[in-house]
């Protein structure tokens, strides 16, 4: 063999070498990722609002959304997501929806398990569209046997001393149970109101009200979030504007959460399960020149 035909082969022998050490880190990796399906990750948020009573400074919300019990996500996974909701002792704590995937078999343990959560001032809950196409009525009924207040077009108020806030929540979107000036009956744009919405795209109706802050899920944050690409799914008219975390609309604020659960395959990549600990904060008063 000749020099350059030893250069020529030396130099793909290298390349080859480089690609499969890629190929084996890139695969490590996902194994690593596929593996993170079932590790929660708790994130936490400062929200600040405008005009929130002192009352309620540092008041402390705790999300869950889009559980999807089911054979992939069992009674023992949501067992150990309420141990560490517990554990950031919430004064109230918001699930937004999807609490089954395809059969009612899988509400009664799952809400079982979600009765266990411990919050000073209560536990609220909106459902997704899975539970609506599974029977929104079982789901409401499990829910309420297990003292869990199911928010459908309606609000109550926390009260600290004399002052308070709202907590709304409404029906879902995509089966079109949501009516929105139901939800806020009884609210003015003086209260703090923090709407509990399963899907994220009540938000431009939301911003047009002037709520302060909208909880959603829904999105599973794209569950996949692939090199370059990102989130290829995101579940949401808005594409990927408003698929995980916090963003805004004019002057309201949505945090839209991962979820626990999988739909279509029970795998999540480079987008791991997330519980959410929210902190109300009162924003500072603007100074006029």
């Amino acid at each position: 063999m000749g020099k350059k035909s030893k250069m020529v082969a030396h130099h793909r022998l290298a390349r080859r070498d480089e690609l499969l050490t890629k190929t084996a880190n890139f695969l490590q990796k996902a194994q690593f990722e596929v593996e993170e399906t079932y590790k929660f990750e708790v994130t936490e948020q400062i929200i600040k609002v405008n005009e929130l009573p002192e009352e309620f400074e540092d008041f402390r919300i705790v999300q869950m959304s889009d559980i999807h019990h089911s054979p992939y996500l069992r009674t023992e996974h949501i067992a150990e997501a309420v141990k560490i909701c517990n554990s950031l002792e919430p004064d109230i704590v918001a699930l937004t929806g999807d609490y089954i995937t395809h059969t009612a078999h899988y509400i009664d343990p799952c809400v079982d398990e979600l009765a266990r959560l411990e919050a000073k001032n209560g536990v609220f809950a909106v459902l997704g569209n899975h539970d609506v196409w599974v029977n929104a009525r079982t789901v409401t009924r499990s829910f309420e046997k297990r003292h869990i207040e199911v928010l459908t077009n309606v609000n109550t108020e926390i009260v600290r001393k004399a002052e308070h806030i709202r907590i709304c929540g409404i029906g879902d979107m995509m089966m079109h149970h949501h009516n929105l000036p139901a939800a806020l009956r009884g609210t003015t744009l003086h209260d703090t109101r923090v709407l509990l919405s399963h899907n994220p795209d009540i938000i431009e109706a939301a911003s047009y009200a002037k709520i302060d802050l909208v909880l959603a899920g829904h999105t599973h944050g794209g569950q996949f979030h692939l090199p370059f690409i990102g989130a290829p799914m995101a579940f949401s008219r808005y594409g990927k504007r408003f698929v995980q975390g916090l963003a805004e609309m004019k002057q309201t604020q949505i945090y839209v959460n991962r979820g626990l659960g999988t739909v279509v395959v029970p795998v999540r990549f480079r987008c791991p399960p997330e519980i959410t600990l929210l902190r109300l904060v009162r924003a500072p008063e603007e100074v006029e020149p």
